[in-house]
């Protein structure tokens, strides 16, 4: 007797080899005629690549656990099995999807269903997951007939396919692109951007074995936020280099020359010599990093994903990219849109952006009142046109098209937003999401989670490093590292993500948000966030009264920075002992500096400056321009020079709080505190380390130049 379940998914798997798609299908029923359903299909198809995520491996299968989708990466299969039974993770399933190739069929096992969990907010993510998942091709257990399955899916068309069609005609074009960086003229970079699938690791890979082959003694450097996220450059690499020396998996040699893997922080660093950077997934690393990259090295390829569970949507290119017209107006762009391992339109890819809300598309609205308020007047606009409302997950899936205006700001702004944020948000009942709305569009947003709340027994077990509960970081953070047992005795909110349109930003949206977020906050004593730092964020969050309390010893492996914990009281009591936790940290700040912190870039030094300085007394002051003159040492004011800088900082810091009436950055002022001074006084580096990080000829050079910048700390002193 013929199988029609077996007949309808060979049917569909004809129909996306001729189209060269990939199509979904779901198998709704009990857990034996779902394995029987899949194995029989498995079982007719077993010359092809099969690949499975979760669930008990089928025979024949390449199989991996459901949160390693990651692992193939870089892989390729014609069926991908995903058994959600037991477990779901989004970022491993969207990973495992750019292994399907063009002609395959995705067959997806769902989780299970309790009939209990209907109404509950546990269940919100099932169902989102759910309605989605409906939207691909169904097979039901009660799909007995042929004409059953025909009737609930309708099949696609077969697609005419014009003979002359070249996939890799894109590819071909980056990759002579990326040579012609090292042929052609210095500093004029090229940034390269594109979504999965469509071959920009494997252009970096070709275009840096192309260039060893063809040139003797080539020195080629990769940088990236992870070793894993290069892992693809060097296997394609390695491929086309059949003599090539394989030193490790991100170090290869040829013909005398090289490409290797430096991490971003190290490569800043040590800033070893070589005659091509390439920088991978460039916007998961700092702008400001970026930035000194440009100035160290002359021949550069910057690549990063747009879509994706890795994506990082257009900031980075807005901000990055205004920076480049500026100091490198020769860089050049190029987008690589046609995908490689499947045909245009593919239907499981735009599925696949829908369900986890990854297109960030965004559409401009206008504002009635936008010319006042680029003027300025944002009070105005806040209170007549802007309101925030939080969205519960009931709202989000009667509206889901709410909740993509919302997460397309998070995709958009945030390079780390990933499918698994939006499942986490829908299944924890203590993350909330806010929502900044003009009417019908949404202006900005922020995730928030609540914490703290702890018990005395939990909290003394934090604190002596034996118990670390999920799900309040702030708090724990604050009970481990400094004995705080009112942090997690009270209530937290923290904010895990915010984000304000590009069109609407430096509005003030952003602390207008935060602000309303305070006011509504009955529940919580303090508010909090913890970020990968930099001094830009730094300052957005001081201007709206948050104070840093703990920086991160290492850096962030998706962001590359250190993360920093900055919290607000909303009460007496929370302002009580967030006022000891904030002396301890100015009070350590200056032995962190110069101690574990060394490496510190120097304008993250200078933004976390503490907001309390010693007076200087004039007899310092007198010693202080003695050596402005040419009188004494260093080692005789560098005591005092450093009260001068946190003093300068404490008056700035003031000045500029009277002057923020509207959004951070509308006032600009100088405080004089130069990078020299930030890395001789504060990080007291050598002299021979500032001469070499400040491009300087030698001491003589830089202690004439550091005189200068102490001269103008005095005059600024005298002018305030």
């Amino acid at each position: 007797m013929t199988n029609p379940t077996n007949t309808f998914l060979h049917t569909l798997s004809n129909i996306a080899q001729h189209n060269d798609h990939r199509f979904g299908v779901v198998f709704n029923g009990e857990c034996d005629w779902q394995n029987s359903s899949v194995l029989t299909f498995l079982q007719d198809v077993n010359s092809q690549t099969i690949f499975q995520v979760g669930g008990d491996p089928f025979d024949g299968v390449t199989h991996v656990q459901v949160k390693k989708g990651q692992q193939l990466l870089g892989r390729e299969c014609q069926i991908l099995v995903c058994d959600f039974r037991e477990q779901f993770d989004a970022n491993s399933f969207s990973a495992a999807l750019g292994a399907l190739i063009g002609g395959g069929l995705l067959l997806v096992i769902p989780p299970k269903t309790e009939e209990s969990e209907e109404g509950m907010d546990s269940a919100f993510g099932k169902r989102w997951l759910a309605s989605n998942f409906a939207k691909l091709f169904s097979i039901s257990q009660d799909d007995e007939q042929l004409a059953q399955l025909y009737t609930r899916n309708t099949l696609p068309e077969k697609l005419t396919q014009p003979d002359c069609f070249d996939r890799f005609e894109q590819q071909k074009t980056a990759i002579e692109l990326v040579k012609k960086i090292v042929t052609g003229h210095r500093k004029r970079p090229l940034i390269l951007t594109a979504d999965r699938g469509r071959g920009k690791s494997s252009t970096l890979g070709i275009a840096a074995a192309q260039l060893l082959a063809e040139r003797n003694g080539l020195n080629i450097i990769v940088t990236a936020p992870s070793v894993k996220a290069v892992e693809p450059v060097f296997s394609h690499a390695t491929e086309r280099l059949e003599t090539c020396e394989v030193v490790n998996a991100t170090h290869i040699r040829h013909q005398g020359g090289s490409l290797r893997f430096v991490a971003p922080d190290e490569l800043l660093k040590s800033k070893p010599n070589c005659d091509f950077l390439l920088v991978d997934e460039a916007a998961a690393i700092p702008i400001p990093m970026l930035k000194s990259m440009v100035d160290v090295y002359h021949r550069m390829v910057f690549s990063t994903t747009v879509h994706g569970y890795e994506g990082s949507g257009r900031g980075f290119g807005l901000k990055f990219e205004a920076w480049l017209s500026e100091h490198r107006p020769g860089w050049k762009g190029y987008k690589l849109e046609q995908p490689i391992r499947w045909n245009n339109h593919d239907p499981l890819e735009r599925w696949l952006f829908d369900c986890f809300l990854l297109n960030n598309d965004l559409s401009p609205c206008d504002l009635p009142a936008l010319n006042a308020i680029e003027q300025g007047d944002v009070s105005v606009y806040g209170t007549n046109y802007l309101e925030l409302v939080e969205l519960s997950k009931a709202d989000c899936l009667a509206n889901p098209e709410k909740l993509q205006q919302c997460f397309a700001l998070l995709v958009d702004a945030h390079y780390q937003t990933s499918p698994n944020d939006l499942i986490q948000f829908l299944n924890n009942p203590a993350i909330h999401l806010y929502a900044a709305w003009q009417q019908d569009d949404c202006l900005g947003c922020m995730l928030v989670t609540e914490e703290g709340g702890l018990d005395i027994e939990l909290i003394t077990q934090i604190q002596i490093g034996r118990r670390r509960p999920l799900g309040h970081l702030a708090p724990i953070l604050m009970a481990n590292q400094f004995g705080s047992t009112q942090a997690a005795k009270s209530r937290c909110v923290r904010v895990m993500r915010i984000a304000v349109s590009n069109r609407h930003q430096s509005l003030g949206i952003g602390s207008w948000m935060l602000d309303k977020l305070s006011e509504q906050t009955d529940q919580a004593d303090y508010l909090a966030t913890s970020f990968g730092a930099t001094s830009e964020l730094i300052s957005f969050w001081r201007h709206n009264e948050f104070v840093p309390v703990h920086i991160g010893h290492q850096r962030d492996q998706a962001s590359g920075c250190h993360s920093v914990l900055m919290v607000k009281p909303l009460n007496e009591n929370a302002q009580g002992w967030i006022g000891q936790l904030q002396g301890h940290f100015e009070r350590s700040y200056c032995f962190l500096m110069s101690g574990s912190f060394t490496s510190l870039e120097t304008d993250m030094v200078r933004a976390l400056l503490p907001s309390n300085a010693e007076s200087v007394s004039e007899f310092e002051i007198q010693l202080i321009r003695n050596y402005v003159d040419g009188g004494n040492s260093y080692d005789s004011i560098g005591f005092s020079v450093l009260k001068l800088i946190l003093l300068n900082n404490v008056r700035d810091d003031k000045r500029l709080k009277s002057k923020l009436s509207g959004a951070i950055g509308s006032s600009v002022l100088d405080s004089g505190i130069s990078d020299l001074l930030i890395a001789k006084v504060v990080q007291q580096k050598g002299w021979g380390t500032c001469v070499e990080q400040f491009n300087l000829v030698g001491r003589k050079q830089a202690e004439a130049q550091f005189r200068l910048d102490v001269d103008v700390l005095l005059s600024n002193l005298q002018c305030k």
